[in-house]
Order: structure tokens, then sequence, then C-alpha cells
């Protein structure tokens, strides 16, 4: 929106998909058919064809490091110029340890240095005669990443770009402040756990782990005697992961039905409580230890949660527990930063997908010198002025 400066989300779609395992595909036609329905759903509503496709990643196929790069400029002039930026970064590219059977699949700048001066954003049009830079690179395994391109292959369309989903994140649901002093960002997703730490005003280290908050469910339905299906309404309406200060809620009586749906029993919230909090432990204590070998990690002051398992009531209380940190939000996208045509959209599980647009949009902004390509069956998207970024939300890819 030209007059507000917002980002204008008039349609999401968030559908199941048994091809995706972690991020990773298991069944190219069922990724495909995801594909399908979800761009049908998304041109339908917005009423016009789909011009780029971008992808958020994430699972814990993917690994990220900083990496450092220097050049020097031998020009009379001594101008930094666009070729001077690219040949920086191409050689903290370089320098960057990848394995063979990875690829980079985003790199952001986190600052460059010119003369010894760091904290700089953009050095074209500066004067120098040395240039360096840091970036944060993350990398996947070569065979997913190829096996997702070939399924979106098979839906006919193309990858217009991939981005590094946790990064996305930090970008619109932290704010400044807490990148500059310093906070621990946990995206709790259904299959994966993703994790990263921010200082300095910029992601400075991150983790994927396979391990997601779908194993409430299969807890709940294991312990209870029910179906996922049941499990599942269990967990989002009277789920709670640490106890109430109000003793009588949690000895509020649930109704649980039968593997069949046909018999019903009613048991305390408390009972609810004791499947819940160890597997939330458990997911939270494999964060800490990550991060106990992380220097910066011990100064750390605040915690912010996001993503679906954000939602279950005392999380906030259980992570400040566990972390020792006297500060702990669930953060979502900010309604400073975009209008939408649902409040729905603004539920953590569009948390990441919203996040890719806003990422994009600021990383990518269209210079309005041509009109871009319709997104059609084979040719990859140009940008425009009028640029319409769809995506696939992290309930797809590996959320």
């Amino acid at each position: 929106n030209q007059e507000t400066g917002k980002l204008n989300i008039v349609s999401g779609v968030s559908v199941p998909c048994a091809g995706l395992k972690n991020g990773i595909v298991t069944g190219l036609r069922q990724v495909s058919n995801a594909v399908i329905t979800v761009i049908n759903k998304l041109e339908s509503d917005a009423k016009q064809d789909l011009r780029g496709l971008y992808i958020a990643l994430r699972g814990g196929h993917l690994q990220s490091t900083v990496s450092h790069g220097v050049c020097n400029i031998s020009r009379a002039d001594k101008e930094i110029n666009p070729e001077d930026v690219d040949r920086v970064i191409s050689n903290a590219l370089s320098a960057c340890s990848v394995p063979d059977n990875y690829e980079n699949v985003s790199v952001e700048e986190q600052e460059f240095i010119v003369e010894g001066q760091g904290g700089i954003m953009n050095p074209e049009g500066m004067d120098g005669t040395s240039l360096e830079v840091y970036v944060y690179v993350t990398s996947g395994l070569s065979s997913p990443l190829s096996n997702l391109r070939k399924a979106i292959a098979r839906a006919e369309y193309r990858i217009t770009g991939t981005r590094y989903g946790l990064m996305c994140l930090s970008e619109a649901v932290l704010t400044q402040e807490e990148k500059d002093s310093g906070v621990l960002l946990i995206d709790l997703g259904g299959e994966t756990t993703s994790i990263g730490i921010c200082c300095d005003g910029c992601l400075q280290y991150s983790k994927e782990f396979d391990v997601g908050c779908d194993l409430i469910t299969s807890d709940i339905a294991y312990a209870l005697h029910t179906s996922k299906s049941n499990a599942l309404k269990i967990k989002e309406q009277e789920g709670l992961c640490f106890p109430r200060y109000n003793e009588e809620e949690n000895e509020e009586e649930v109704k649980v039905y039968s593997a069949d749906g046909k018999v019903a029993t009613t048991l305390k919230r408390s009972v609810i409580l004791d499947v819940i909090l160890p597997r939330m432990q458990d997911i939270f204590k494999m964060v800490k230890e990550s991060i106990s070998e992380i220097d910066i990690a011990g100064y750390i002051p605040v915690g912010v949660l996001t993503g679906g398992g954000s939602s279950m009531p005392g999380i906030e209380s259980l992570a400040s527990q566990v972390f020792g940190l006297k500060v702990v939000r669930c953060g979502g996208v900010s309604k400073e930063l975009v209008e939408v045509a649902s409040e729905d959209f603004l539920k953590p599980e569009y948390t990441t997908a919203i996040s890719l647009l806003l990422y994009v949009s600021k990383k990518e902004p269209s210079d309005g010198k041509k009109e871009p390509e319709i997104m059609s069956k084979s040719p990859i998207m140009k940008y425009g002025k009028k640029f319409f970024k769809s995506l696939i939300n992290s309930d797809i890819f590996g959320g």
C-alpha cells in the first residue's frame, strides 16, 4: 500500500501435505498437488495470476554459518561500486566451507567494513581502499532441495527464490532493540523447531531440529486412547504446558472421546498437563543444550516464541523457567507492518509465510522499470512494479 507503507495480504491458505516430512519431500505427487491447491486458491482470491513463488526453508537438513570476505579497492578514485560489493561477497562465499553435497540457499549480509570502520549496511559510493563483509550463509542438502524443485516443477511452476525461514522471522517478529541487545528466538513448528540468537542487530547463530509440536498430538492420542484428530482438538482447545495459578482451573473436567468417537469420558485438565508438560520440557531442554556452548547465549536477556506451538497456554512461563530468562514473549507479525483481508492471517501458523513476504519485499524491492511476466507454466518470473509475490507457507514446507 503506497499510502500506508504496509504490505497488503489479500489471501492465504494452509493445507496438509502427506508428501513432506521435516521439510524434506517424501512424495513428489502429494507435494505437487498441495502446491496446485495453494496456488489455485491464492489466484482465485487475488483475482490475478501470481508472479513469483518464494519458499521459506527449514528443517534439519539445513546448516548455517558466518563467513568473512575481504577485497582491496585499487582504483585511483577509491569509490566503492556495486561490482566491488559483489566481489567481496563472492570472496566471503568462497571462504565458506560448504560440503560437496550441500548448496547455498540463502545469503544475508550482516555488515560491511570500510577501512576498519564497521556497522555499514551499504558501502556503495563510499571511499576506501579495503572492503570487508560478514555474511550469514545457510546451505542445505542438495538432494532434498532438488526434489523440492522437482515437485514444484511437476505442478508446472518454478521457484523464484529460496530463503531461510528463521532469517525471515527474525526480521519480522523481533524488534530492533531486541536484535541489538540480544534475543533468543524459538520457532515452534509442527514437525520442526528452529532456534536463533540475535545480537548486535542481526542473526548470529541458528539451528534446526527435526522435532516439533506434532509430537504432543501423538502423546495425547497415545496417553488418552483417542484418535489423532481428537488429540489435535484437545491440544488446541484444552491444552496447557504450565500449571495455572488458579488450582480450580487445573482441576476442570474435559470431555475426551474414544478413537472411534462413540464413547466419551471426562478427565481433569491436570491429566492433559501431565502429558504435554514433559514433551515441551524435552523440546526446550534440547534447545538449551544446543546453545549452552555458544559464548553469547549466557548474556541473552529476552526470549521470543513464535510458530503454531507458541499459542499453547503457559508456554512463556515454561520457557522462562527452563532458560532462566526474565522476559519471554510470544511474537507474531505486527499489524503495523501488514494489512490483512482476514484476521486469521495473523495467527501463528501464517507467521513464517507473511515474514517471507515482508523479507522479500524489503530485500528485493521493485524498480518499476518494466512490468513483470505473468507466472506461467514454465518461465522464471521477473520483477516489476506491481510484483505480486506468492508463497508456500511453513505448514507445507517443514512447518
